[in-house]
C-alpha cells in the first residue's frame, strides 16, 4: 500500500503546487512526507487524515479507492487522447489502454466513450467490433451517452449496404431524444447522420432538412477555443478541490469534443444544404460549398463548387477548381465522368465550341465506361444541343440514338 499511497500523494501535492514541507506542517516533517512518497514508510491513519485535509481530498482517494476526482482525471485523460486523435496523431493504443482501464475499474461510461473514439478513427472490419464494444458497456447508461453509439452503428450499417435499416435506427433515436432526452449534442449528432444517410440515398430534400437542423445546433469555428477553455476550467476546479464542479465541467468538455468529432459529417451537411439551395440561392450554395470544402476536402464538393461558379459566370474560378480536380481524381474514379462533363461545360461557357464538343464526347465515353447514367444523359443532351445549334441535325440525331442505346434502350429504335 505504501507505494500506491506515496505515488498518489506526490501527484496530488504537485498538482496543488505544495512543497513537502507545506504539506507536512504543522504536525509532520518534510522528511516524513518524502519517506511516504518514496514508499519507504506507510502513513498512519492520523497522517492520512492530515494529508487529505491539506490536499482537500478524502482519505479514500489517498488509499487508492476510486473517487470522483479519479473519474474526472480519467475523463481528462480520455479527452487528451481524443484531441490527439482529432489532430491526426496515432494515439489509438493509448485510447485502447484507457478503455480497458475504465472497464477494469467498473467505469462503463468512460469505457464506452473511449471505444467510441476508437471506432470514429478506425475503418474496415475492426470498426464494427469497436462499435459493439461501446454499445455493450453503454447499454445501461442514459440516452445521451447510449445513443451516441447509434450514429456509428448506422454508419456501419450503411457500409454493409443496409442504409434503410440505418435510417430507421437514427429516426427512432431522434424521435425518442426529442420526446424525452433532448441533449443538444445528441440531437446534433442524429440530425447530422440522418442528413448524411439521406444524401447517400439520393434524397436531397430530406438531407437538406436534417442538415439545416444540424448546422443550426452546431457551434462551428469557436469549438477549438471552447474545448481548450473547458479543459483548463476542469483542471482549475480539480486543483482547487472543487470536485463537484470539475465533474460537471469535464462532462461539458466531452460534449464539445464529440461535437468537434462531427466535423466531417457537418461538412456533408453543408454539401446537402448547398444542393437544395442551388434552385433559388446560388450565392448561398456557393458559401456552403466553400465552407464544406474548407472543412473536409471532397471531390464531389469540389466539382459541385466548380459547377456553381460556372453558373455564376466565375469562369476563372471554375477553371482553377477543375484543374485541381483533374490532378486529384484518378482516371478510374466514379468522379472522372463528372469531371470530363464539367470540362466540356466550361469550354461551352467560354465559347470554345470545338473544345466543348470534344469534352462532351469524351464525357459520354467515360460515363458509359463508369456506368454514370446521370452524367451520360446530361452529356448526350448537351452534345446534341450543341450539334443542333450548329445546324448539324443529322449528327445530333445519331448522337441521341447512341446515347439511348448506351442508356439501355432497345436496339430497334426508329432512325
Amino acid at each position: 500500500m505504501g507505494e500506491d499511497v506515496g505515488g498518489r500523494l506526490r501527484r496530488l501535492r504537485a498538482e496543488r503546487g505544495l512543497t513537502q514541507r507545506e504539506l507536512a506542517e504543522p504536525h509532520y516533517t518534510a522528511a516524513y512526507v518524502s519517506s511516504v512518497e518514496t514508499g519507504a514508510r506507510t502513513p498512519s491513519g492520523d497522517a492520512l487524515r492530515h494529508f487529505a485535509a491539506r490536499l482537500r481530498v478524502d482519505t479514500g482517494e489517498l488509499l487508492g479507492v476510486t473517487s470522483p476526482r479519479d473519474d474526472v482525471r480519467l475523463d481528462l485523460d480520455i479527452a487528451a487522447v481524443a484531441l490527439d486523435l482529432l489532430a491526426g496523431n496515432d494515439s489509438a493504443p493509448k485510447m485502447r489502454r484507457l478503455a480497458r482501464r475504465a472497464e477494469r475499474i467498473g467505469r462503463n461510461r468512460q469505457a464506452g466513450l473511449a471505444w467510441l473514439w476508437l471506432a470514429r478513427q478506425t475503418a474496415g472490419d475492426t470498426r464494427p467490433r469497436l462499435v459493439a464494444a461501446a454499445e455493450a458497456v453503454l447499454s445501461d447508461d442514459i440516452p445521451a451517452y447510449r445513443e451516441l453509439a447509434v450514429a456509428l452503428r448506422a454508419s456501419v450499417l450503411i457500409g454493409w449496404g443496409e442504409p434503410h435499416h440505418a435510417m430507421h435506427l437514427l429516426r427512432t433515436a431522434l424521435d425518442a431524444s426529442i420526446a424525452r432526452h433532448p441533449h443538444p449534442v445528441l440531437l446534433l449528432t442524429l440530425h447530422a447522420f440522418l442528413a448524411e444517410g439521406h444524401l447517400h440515398l439520393g434524397e436531397t430534400t430530406h438531407a437538406a432538412h436534417h442538415a439545416g437542423e444540424a448546422l443550426r445546433l452546431a457551434r462551428g469555428g469557436v469549438l477549438a477555443e471552447l474545448i481548450e477553455n473547458q479543459r483548463r476550467l476542469t483542471e482549475a476546479y480539480l486543483a482547487e478541490g472543487r470536485v463537484g464542479d470539475a465533474v460537471a465541467a469535464v462532462a461539458v468538455l466531452h460534449d464539445l469534443l464529440h461535437e468537434r468529432a462531427l466535423r466531417p459529417v457537418l461538412a456533408r451537411c453543408l454539401f446537402a444544404r448547398a444542393l437544395a439551395r442551388r434552385a433559388d440561392d446560388l450565392e448561398g450554395a456557393l458559401a456552403d460549398l466553400r465552407a464544406s470544402r474548407a472543412a473536409v476536402p471532397d471531390h464531389a464538393v469540389t466539382l459541385e463548387l466548380a459547377d456553381v461558379c460556372r453558373e455564376l459566370g466565375r469562369l476563372d474560378d471554375t477553371a482553377a477548381l477543375l484543374a485541381e480536380a483533374a490532378e486529384a481524381i484518378p482516371a478510374d474514379s466514379p468522379y472522372s465522368a463528372s469531371l470530363t462533363f464539367q470540362q466540356g461545360s466550361l469550354a461551352l461557357a467560354r465559347g470554345d465550341l470545338d473544345a466543348a464538343e470534344a469534352g462532351f464526347a469524351h464525357a459520354i465515353d467515360v460515363a458509359a465506361l463508369r456506368d454514370a447514367r446521370a452524367v451520360l444523359a446530361a452529356s448526350v443532351d448537351k452534345a446534341g444541343e450543341l450539334l443542333h445549334d450548329q445546324g448539324r441535325s443529322e449528327e445530333a440525331a445519331d448522337l441521341l440514338r447512341r446515347g439511348l442505346l448506351l442508356l439501355g434502350a432497345e436496339e430497334d429504335l426508329p432512325k
